[in-house]
């Protein structure tokens, strides 16, 4: 019986011993690969070779619109006899990203109709999430996937703020440390407090103690420092110096280095956390904080392109000082935030702002398009903390208070998803894109207490919120259709108030909901609680409106309603409470509102209007109407209260009574005595591009003082943030990402609770991955990261995002992908487990088609992915082919004698085993 043997086995074997083929390339067809149309290949020919009968990009996206398959493996033909399954693999995952790129092709085409669009929608996100998730999945042989990247480290971009004890201020001077500043001369005194342990002391610090002394940075500086020396306390200043820049200017073609500028000086405060300073001043003065939008809204003339660029700023004004010198700070404040729609200042002298932004703020990034920020400064405009709500989709912040103990309460608007919310028993947002009603609530050091959604089958929106002396949180808003417990709808928009306490598990409770209003249009623009009572200010159709309730039982109950009048197109501004009465501010067309005793009257078209009314709402003699305007229309888009001074402002026209004019596009600020009525101030801000709208104001009544002088905020020092990742993150409770260290095995989710840290995280993700990947938590710039990284050579971990709107990764800003170690061999980086390559696709979950930026952007994440398609290719190619014989060893000249002889002796086995066939 004959035996046939391949004798391509002996030459197997002696390649092995002379060029050393690798298993690799026996995997992908051999190192004599195989001769298809006349040309030896060594890997099966790519769907995008020339040539390929692979179908192009236009008739798979004809495919998957009719109904077909992104990723078909068995559609992927091979030409290589014997080659590996990963070919098939790559291939299938090629033409499934290939035709995803037609669809979107597809949509940029200006032809595409809307219907049209609609079904490519479809098939996109169809696609995508087939793709993404045999991503995922797939298994291959020689080579690794992730849909992410491929890393040695992954850290957190996000970072939690770490304990910083030290606190510079602005520029103070700017010249030599030995020159005499202007801004400590005359009056110049204020006091520190210190508590250490249970001790503390009140050091007063009166720059007239220096005597003759010239009051340099130097020599205030030790000046302190000698009062904090002599009190046994640790806490010192210095001076904080940036040195001035040399500046080149071009003088016609010639270059000119400028000397260089003065040296800019700040004070420096370095402390401990056995100490907390807290800074007050006996002589005070009312302090304004104005919140502004400019920019020109069309500079190249087109209506039709939106090429208009905004700027916010927040300036701080001392009242008592008139000229330049009432400008205590002017600063511009994030790109990313798009409006400022109202402040507050505290009890603590610093002042909350609530904000819109559509892009990452102080360091922290977004979840969804649009979100909340709430940021705390101090008097002296640092910031203090940073809040983001963490919404899915879009969320606005509409209001805000802060109850006498600190807490703070943001009342707004939310669609889509909103983790770790308590939901009502009706919510649209998250299904259909309807707006639903928020409320959160934060404690004094802006932690998130709780957060409650209440949404109707139609939009929602909460307009407003106070405090009660309980605790409880009242919220008024407008709603188009039956909130749950509100009662029936009426028509239109409806007004609503709520109640909301807090268990003693910190988890609201709803007291009460009602709605009211009649078949127009109605809703709450502010309100303030008085007691039991709560009074909602807001527009029936175009009047302006107050209702009260008493909210003493287990519902509330309307007690007197008092119609303003008609505002004829005008606006409610506010409505606050100060000295036990009430005042409301706004803007009007109608120079006869139902208030008596008017002070400056209407001057004609639209007029500022500032009104003073008793909290029963009943006319009394102790009611004050004053308007304030040009002969131009003026708008109020802000107002705020204080000692019985209402201040208001917005949009100017020209000719204010008593205000020089600047540009055509100003904003302006005026404050009115409601005691007289008349116009105790006023003035018209302007700002970039001469268009400037002020959107939120807010006053401290004893805001300014020799503090500001030193760059000094007023109430205590804060040196540390909230340790908690919700708190300093976007992130929100119920956030989540996975982790495996296998190639497609099994996952493990890690989820984010409420009081996680970033010590805790680390924990959690290493019990995740089995210990398999060494976590740290490390600083640097000033915060603490988390860094995932393996825990041996043969170590490697994938971390992935959470599932839909749970994923943790976007915000705290950790890669999703493959961790592992590499070596350099043969030239090339390689994965030192030994396990073959990774190839990162960098594919997110979040790729769309709606905008043309949104297709910009999905083109060139698919563009990304199939380039990681190629570059895996090329390299099983690579493998596959034969190497070159080497120039050392002997491997390129004659073969030896005893290779031969063992070659000859194999032959003459071979010939007897077959007979010499």
């Amino acid at each position: 019986m004959a035996i046939g043997i391949d004798s391509s086995v002996l030459l197997g074997y002696y390649q092995s011993r002379t060029s050393g083929g690798s298993l690799l390339a026996a995997a992908t067809g051999g190192t004599s690969g195989a001769v298809v149309n006349g040309k030896r290949i060594y890997a099966p020919t790519a769907p995008w070779a020339t040539g390929s009968s692979a179908p192009k990009m236009a008739d798979l996206t004809k495919q998957v619109l009719a109904g077909h398959r992104f990723i078909d493996e068995n559609a992927a033909q091979l030409d290589l006899p014997g080659a590996s399954a990963d070919y098939k693999k790559l291939f299938a995952l090629y033409q499934g990203l290939n035709a995803l790129n037609g669809v979107v092709e597809q949509a940029n085409a200006k032809t595409t109709s809307a219907l049209e669009m609609t079904g490519l929608t479809r098939a996109f996100t169809r696609g995508l999430k087939d793709t993404v998730a045999y991503a995922d999945t797939v298994k291959l042989d020689d080579i690794r996937l992730t849909r992410g990247t491929a890393m040695i480290t992954d850290r957190t971009k996000v970072g939690v703020p770490r304990p910083d004890y030290t606190y510079t201020t602005d520029t103070i001077e700017t010249g030599h440390v030995t020159d005499p500043v202007d801004a400590f001369q005359g009056a110049v005194a204020f006091t520190i407090q210190v508590k250490r342990l249970n001790v503390t002391q009140n050091l007063d610090i009166n720059l007239a103690d220096m005597g003759s002394t010239p009051r340099s940075m130097s020599n205030v500086t030790s000046y302190i420092n000698s009062k904090l020396e002599a009190a046994g306390l640790h806490s010192r200043f210095s001076i904080a110096r940036t040195p001035g820049e040399v500046k080149t200017v071009k003088v016609g073609t010639t270059s000119v280095t400028l000397p260089a500028e003065a040296d800019k000086l700040a004070f420096k405060i370095t402390g401990d956390s056995a100490e907390q300073l807290t800074f007050s001043a006996a002589a005070t003065t009312p302090a304004v904080y104005i919140a502004s939008t400019s920019g020109n809204p069309d500079p190249d003339k087109n209506t039709k392109t939106d090429d208009a660029v905004y700027q916010n700023k927040l300036m701080k004004l001392d009242t008592g000082v008139t000229g330049d010198g009432a400008q205590l700070f002017n600063q511009t404040l994030e790109k990313s935030i798009k409006q400022v729609r109202t402040s507050q200042t505290t009890a603590d002298g610093s002042v909350y702002v609530l904000a819109d932004v559509n892009g990452a703020v102080d360091g922290q990034t977004l979840q969804g398009t649009t979100d909340v920020a709430l940021i705390k400064y101090d008097s002296a405009g640092k910031i203090i903390f940073t809040r983001t709500l963490g919404a899915a989709d879009e969320a606005q912040g509409l209001n805000l208070a802060v109850s006498a103990d600190g807490k703070v309460a943001v009342a707004g608007k939310v669609t889509g998803d909103l983790l770790g919310a308590t939901n009502g028993a009706l919510n649209s947002g998250a299904d259909t894109g309807l707006s639903d009603s928020f409320v959160t609530l934060y404690d004094d050091k802006g932690d998130e207490i709780w957060t409650q959604r209440r949404g109707a089958l139609q939009q929602d929106e909460a307009t407003a919120v106070g405090f009660g002396a309980d605790g409880t949180v009242y919220v008024g808003g407008r709603t188009k259709s039956t909130l749950p417990g509100g009662g029936t709808t009426a028509g239109g928009w409806d007004g609503y108030i709520t109640g909301i306490g807090t268990t003693s598990k910190g988890l609201p409770t709803v007291k009460f909901t009602q709605q009211f209003g009649g078949t127009g249009d109605e809703g709450v623009t502010d309100l303030v609680v008085n007691g039991s009572q709560v009074i909602v200010a807001g527009k029936d159709g175009q009047n302006a409106v107050l209702r009260s309730f008493d909210v003493s039982g287990a519902a509330p109950t309307l007690t007197a309603t008092r119609d303003l009048g008609d505002l004829q197109g005008g606006n409610i501004a506010g409505l606050k409470l100060d000295g036990g009465q009430l005042y409301i501010a706004g803007a009007t067309r109608n120079g006869a509102l139902a208030v008596g005793n008017p002070g400056v009257a209407y001057t004609g078209g639209m007029d500022a209007y500032a009104a003073r009314i008793s909290t029963d709402l009943t006319s009394t003699a102790s009611d004050r109407l004053s308007y304030f305007g040009g002969a131009e229309d003026d708008t109020v888009t802000t107002m705020a209260v204080a000692n019985g001074q209402v201040w208001v402002a917005g949009k100017a026209g020209l000719h204010l009574p008593g205000v020089v004019d600047i540009g055509a596009n100003d904003g302006y600020m005026a404050q009115i005595n409601m005691a007289t009525g008349t116009t105790a101030a006023a003035q018209r801000i302007t700002g970039k591009d001469g268009y400037t709208t002020p959107t939120s104001i807010a006053v401290d009544a004893s805001g300014a003082s020799a503090l500001d002088k030193l760059g000094l905020p007023k109430g205590a020092l804060t040196y540390t943030d909230s340790q908690k990742i919700v708190s300093a993150t976007s992130a929100r409770a119920g956030d989540q990402f996975q982790i495996r260290t296998s190639v497609g095995g099994a996952l493990t989710t890690v989820t984010l609770e409420a009081n996680d840290t970033l010590d805790t995280l680390k924990t959690k993700v290493a019990r995740a991955a089995g210990y398999k990947a060494k976590v740290e938590v490390v600083s640097d710039s000033g915060v603490k990261r988390l860094k995932i990284s393996p825990a041996t050579d043969t170590s490697s971990v994938e971390i992935l995002p959470g599932k839909g709107s749970k994923d943790l990764l976007a915000a705290i800003g950790l890669d999703q992908g493959v961790v592992r170690n590499t070596i350099f061999k043969d030239g090339k980086s390689q994965s030192a487990d030994g396990k073959g390559n990774v190839y990162g696709l960098s594919l997110t979950t979040d790729l769309d088609i709606s905008t043309a930026d949104a297709r910009k952007a999905t083109l060139a994440a698919l563009s990304t992915a199939l380039g990681a398609i190629r570059s895996a290719y090329r390299d099983l190619e690579s493998a596959a082919k034969p190497k070159p014989p080497e120039s050392k060893g002997g491997a390129s000249g004659p073969v030896p004698a005893y290779l031969t002889n063992q070659v000859a002796n194999y032959q003459a086995a071979l010939d007897r085993l077959t007979g010499g066939g």
